[in-house]
């Protein structure tokens, strides 16, 4: 079965709630592929919902996307290696099989049916059939799915390519799929350097269509231009990044804020805070109930009754948070609550090992937005690129890095312009954005090792000969599922 080519249509139809308008209160109708799904501008903003949707779900952001980047890097680790654990442990040990169907033949398929139903209503759009009079609106809605289509396909490039970095996007990343294409159909992989250019083409060009207001649970040109800041950086574009953090620090601050000091411990599992430039939405009565959000924060949690709370904080992490007692990040780490800490490494039981960034509305960890772009980043972003940058740029970002660290210290402390070094920067990329799904790829864009030694880190590591990952590991990059290897002649496993 060729699973990548399998190609659908869902639409969502408004439903009824006390947040209306929001695409998750959209319950699935029929697959549909023909023309008559979509005439108006309501049936254009349903697709559009859909895709948002299909972004959310398992297998994308609703679980492997978000914690990906975090059990590959130094500061977040499995707690176990059978059982629950199991669940992370392939990612977190860099031993994942391409016959994994959880780990990788689901985490492809979903960011693929993404693609596809884009270009599915971004072809609808573009040849008429859409008839309104609300040509904003409509053109809104074609900026938000070729957005969405970019950023499904960075997604992609970043599990399934080698690093940017590793040899300037020679290497082969994923397919680029921009059209409409039939069960036929057999695509061969472009170069990471070809997707980061589709990429960024997709989300710059859908920049003069976005709202510059805040849309909450929908892409806005601020969340477009965070998320450009990100592409860039991890490209190793520095001006480029520089240019779209900047534009969302300096030109949006009547829509966000970074948290202050007294706020931080509280804004943890609320809709849409000051911070929250794109996040997505869910609650345990709209369709799809908390599954659709339940495999991110579950995770995380830090509960006795359910056997997913199989990732938890490492010594290193903890030991960086030590060194000031009165950094108010130490509000988000927590002892076990399970009776005789079962199922933590022994050294851990005594620690603050679980991560509270996702504690549920209601106490529920399922009952989670999942936030993907925050405002810290996008400082943190312009004072990384400031920096490599150089000049009067270096002398603003470490101004920019200083809006962090003054907001998380009491009394507040500042970086000394002798301190301002990439080395810092990253310290407090890791204290800030913990958890978020970024940490791996601010080693690999600065062809850093990875060290996970010590603490209570489980030998399944030292086995597999993860304990040390160096810049240019090939298992970087996760393999191609086997169902598309078996499916589709031309494309071409990661050598491992």
């Amino acid at each position: 079965m060729k699973k990548f080519y399998t190609y659908i249509l869902i639409l969502m139809t408004l439903g009824s709630s006390s947040c209306s308008e929001s695409w998750l209160d959209l319950d699935p109708s029929t697959s549909i592929q023909t023309p008559e799904a979509i005439r108006t501008l309501e049936d254009a903003q349903s697709a559009l919902n859909g895709i948002y949707r299909l972004a959310s779900a398992h297998s994308y952001y609703g679980d492997n996307y978000l914690y990906y980047g975090d059990c590959r890097a130094e500061d977040v680790q499995a707690r176990e290696s059978k059982g629950a654990g199991r669940r992370v442990s392939p990612y977190y040990e860099y031993n994942v099989l391409a016959s994994d169907n959880f780990n990788i033949t689901l985490v492809w398929n979903q960011a693929y049916k993404v693609i596809r139903q884009t270009n599915n209503l971004l072809y609808y759009i573009e040849q008429g059939n859409v008839k309104t009079s609300d040509t904003q609106s409509l053109n809104r809605i074609k900026s938000e799915a070729l957005a969405m289509r970019g950023l499904a396909l960075y997604d992609l490039t970043r599990l399934f390519g080698m690093p940017y970095s590793y040899d300037n996007g020679a290497s082969l990343g994923v397919p680029i799929e921009t059209t409409i294409t039939d069960q036929t159909h057999q695509p061969k992989r472009n170069t990471v350097a070809e997707c980061y250019k589709q990429v960024i083409e997709d989300l710059s060009n859908s920049l003069s269509g976005l709202s510059t207001e805040k849309a909450d649970g929908f892409l806005n040109y601020w969340a477009v231009q965070g998320l450009l800041s990100r592409v860039y950086l991890n490209k190793g574009d520095n001006e480029s990044a520089y240019t779209a953090a900047t534009d969302v620090i300096e030109n949006s601050k009547q829509l966000y804020q970074l948290y202050s000091y007294e706020e931080y411990p509280n804004v943890w599992g609320k809709d849409f805070q000051s911070e929250s430039l794109f996040e997505f939405y869910f609650s345990l009565t709209e369709p799809s109930g908390g599954s659709g959000g339940e495999g991110a924060p579950m995770v995380y949690a830090n509960e006795a009754k359910v056997d997913w709370n199989n990732l938890i904080l490492t010594k290193a992490y903890l030991d960086l948070l030590n060194e000031d007692p009165n950094d108010i990040r130490h509000c988000l780490t927590q002892a076990s609550v399970i009776s005789n800490n079962e199922g933590l490494p022994e050294a851990a039981r005594s620690e603050k090992v679980y991560l509270t960034k996702y504690p549920g509305k209601s106490g529920d960890p399922r009952d989670n937005n999942l936030c993907i772009v925050r405002l810290s980043e996008i400082y943190l972003n312009a004072a990384e690129a400031s920096f490599k940058l150089g000049g009067d740029k270096s002398s603003k970002g470490r101004e920019y890095l200083n809006e962090i660290v003054s907001r998380r210290t009491n009394p507040a402390k500042t970086v000394e312009a002798a301190e301002f070094t990439l080395e810092r920067i990253l310290k407090e990329r890791r204290k800030e954005l913990v958890g978020e799904g970024l940490a791996l790829y601010d080693y690999t864009r600065n062809k850093l090792t990875i060290k996970r030694e010590g603490g209570w880190h489980l030998n399944t590591i030292k086995d597999a000969q993860a304990n040390s990952i160096a810049p240019n590991d090939l298992r970087l990059a996760l393999p191609i599922p086997q169902t598309e290897i078996d499916a589709n002649p031309n494309m071409q496993q990661n050598p491992r």
